[in-house]
């Protein structure tokens, strides 16, 4: 192993640098992404189902204004929303990444009998105009693109919904997470999440102070001696950030809750849910 290379890599990147490694689409890590999105226990690629069950009916008992809406899921993965959505009566959309998650939402759609449009794309490449009442980007998603994606992003929903539409999303706060509690941690394996073979892998976290985020800097590092980096970023907002974000891209009417069931908002908590709208004309 050269560690020399090890220790030139493990350097603090540049904020929001990408690594080159696919992550999403990743035909290993997307399978165990695909079981960690089923499990109906796990709070990991998607929340526990009963928090699911729980965000669909706030959503169609408290923020939907009627059955007669075209809803666009970004970063569906397996359908979890989309296909719950879909049962009670609304036209859906969902778009993700991962090939996997998407045949699997596929498939289960065509065996529930649900009429589901299902696409695998990048969202941040999504083209509509004035097409859905709402838009929801669930799982705080929001938080790990960079500020360059994100804003690319905000316009392009802004630019999807219909005059007066929707969009729903969570982020993570400042309160999820110590910025001092930053550290290091290994594993080895045989077979896990990062791969099939016999690995090592090596996690770094970083904060930068500047922009609020966090990053989880892994190094796989194989039998072969192959190395492969993963980046995630995490970026937490407040309140008042969100806000003046919303604002820049022409948002109004926002509504803030604690998390994505509509409990009430409170400074204390580790996620905000966001509702906000376009305006009516445009």
């Amino acid at each position: 192993m050269e560690i020399s290379k090890l220790l030139k890599l493990s350097q603090k990147p540049k904020l929001f640098e990408r690594s080159e490694n696919l992550f999403w689409d990743d035909p290993h890590i997307s399978k165990k992404m695909l079981e960690a999105h089923l499990n109906p226990e796990w709070n990991a690629a998607s929340r526990k189902i009963s928090i699911i069950n729980k965000s669909v009916q706030w959503l169609n008992n408290e923020v939907f204004i009627n059955k007669d809406l075209k809803i666009l899921d970004l970063g569906c993965g397996p359908g979890l929303y989309a296909s719950r959505l879909a049962e009670l009566g609304y036209s859906i959309t969902g778009i993700d990444y991962s090939r996997r998650s998407i045949n699997y939402a596929k498939k289960k759609a065509r065996e529930e009998n649900l009429d589901i449009k299902y696409i695998y794309q990048n969202y941040l490449k999504i083209d509509f105009e004035s097409e859905f009442d709402v838009i929801i980007l669930i799982f705080c998603d929001f938080g790990a693109l960079t500020n360059e994606e994100r804003d690319i992003l905000l316009a392009k929903i802004y630019k999807a919904l219909k005059p007066g539409g929707t969009f729903i999303f969570d982020i993570f706060t400042d309160k999820n997470r110590n910025k001092d509690d930053l550290g290091r941690s290994w594993e080895i394996k045989e077979n896990g999440f990062w791969s099939e073979n016999p690995y090592l892998a090596l996690t770094e976290s970083f904060f930068y102070a500047e922009a609020d985020t966090f990053l989880d800097q892994t190094f796989v590092v194989t039998e072969a001696e192959e190395i492969k980096i993963y980046r995630l970023y995490n970026h937490f907002y407040t309140k008042e950030s969100i806000s003046n974000l919303l604002n820049k891209f022409r948002f109004k009417d926002h509504s803030y809750y604690s998390d994505i069931t509509g409990e009430k908002y409170s400074k204390e908590s580790e996620t905000i849910a966001v509702v906000t709208k376009k305006a009516e004309e445009v």
